[in-house]
């Protein structure tokens, strides 16, 4: 199995009981180029960049991260853009793969972000994991003067948009959303045939389009309670639809993020029942871990409970798990076909 983390650049992670929530934090006090250096030192696969355009200072739109559809994001909240941040981390990394924990594909285009990210891909030299999602956030649908209802079909022509802009010499698309021809999109990514693209979703419909469309599934695991075989169900759309379009599911990678939390033994949080998703000490992490790994997931992005929402926690957790986690979870095995981490 192989461990990756959330970059801090829209906050610090913290649970309570029930919910989870993203803590605001100062932009300039992020630093995603030495956490990420960090987390490259310490062996980590990837570091994840989560995506928003703006953040409407009241909504009523439920968070996913939440099955009580809490909001997690305060009203106004730093956030740093993906991209951007990605590009730094490149130049400052040799190793680490870079993601998007979600990228919201119908926000800014599809032609522009496949410029951006292959542009990401070029300048890491062939690390990027785009991961795409629809969205959730109607208040920033509207404010970008987006139809919310549409956001489904326009992400599905938005991904072939991603591909054809990423291999074909002469760029062309027609659909309901998107219409252009007779286009160039170089350099390239540095990958071939091409970057791998993962569907962020923990709904039936994302997981079609997953298998569809991409090269792997990637929900989340945030909430306290969250049981690592909770998409079962969503597995089993996939298989059928790989299974209708003669596809292996051995090349396709079931990957996941939860919140976590590394203590002492004699913490709280250790010691409590039932205790939260990979929270404890690096021993009871280890058992999640294992039970994600016979859910069939071969990655588990983290994302960092900090509740004193300081870097210096932040700093911490990545430095224990490293030290406390890291080595036994590589000896950890999958099951089941999902085989195959991006």
């Amino acid at each position: 199995m192989e461990i990756g983390m959330y970059a801090p650049t829209h906050g610090i992670g913290l649970r309570d009981d029930e919910n989870f929530f993203a803590q605001s934090i100062p932009a300039i006090e992020m630093q995603p180029v030495r956490i990420a250096q960090m987390a490259e030192r310490i062996g980590m696969h990837s570091m994840w960049f989560p995506d928003h355009v703006c953040m409407p200072i009241s909504s009523t739109s439920g968070h996913v991260a939440n099955e009580s559809r809490t909001r997690a994001y305060e009203p106004s909240h730093n956030l740093v853009d993906a991209a951007v941040a990605m590009g730094a981390v490149a130049a400052g990394t040799s190793r680490i793969r870079l993601g998007t924990s979600v990228l919201i594909a119908p926000y800014r285009g599809p032609l522009n972000d496949a410029r951006q990210f292959a542009s990401v891909d070029v300048l890491s030299a062939g690390r990027l994991i785009l991961g795409v999602g629809a969205g959730w956030l109607e208040e920033e649908f509207d404010a970008l003067g987006l139809d919310y209802e549409a956001r489904g079909a326009q992400t599905e022509e938005c991904i072939e948009i991603y591909k054809r802009s990423w291999t074909d010499d002469v760029v062309a698309f027609h659909g309901d959303h998107y219409n252009f021809d007779n286009l160039s999109m170089d350099p390239k990514p540095v990958q071939k045939p091409r970057p791998p693209i993962v569907f962020g979703s923990v709904v039936p419909a994302g997981a079609r389009r997953a298998a569809r469309l991409c090269d792997g599934f990637y929900p989340i695991f945030l909430d306290p309670g969250a049981d690592p075989h909770r998409f079962a169900p969503l597995q089993d759309i996939i298989r059928g639809e790989l299974d209708a379009a003669a596809k292996d599911p051995g090349e396709f990678s079931m990957l996941c993020i939860s919140s976590a939390q590394i203590t002492d033994a004699d913490h709280a949080e250790s010691q409590r029942s039932p205790r939260k998703i990979c929270t404890g000490t690096g021993e009871q992490i280890l058992e999640d871990l294992q039970r994600f790994a016979d859910a069939g997931y071969s990655l588990v992005v983290f994302i960092f409970d900090c509740p004193s929402g300081e870097m210096a926690e932040l700093r911490e957790q990545v430095e224990r798990i490293g030290a406390e986690v890291m080595p036994a979870a590589r000896e950890i095995k999958v099951a089941g076909e999902w085989q195959k981490t991006v």
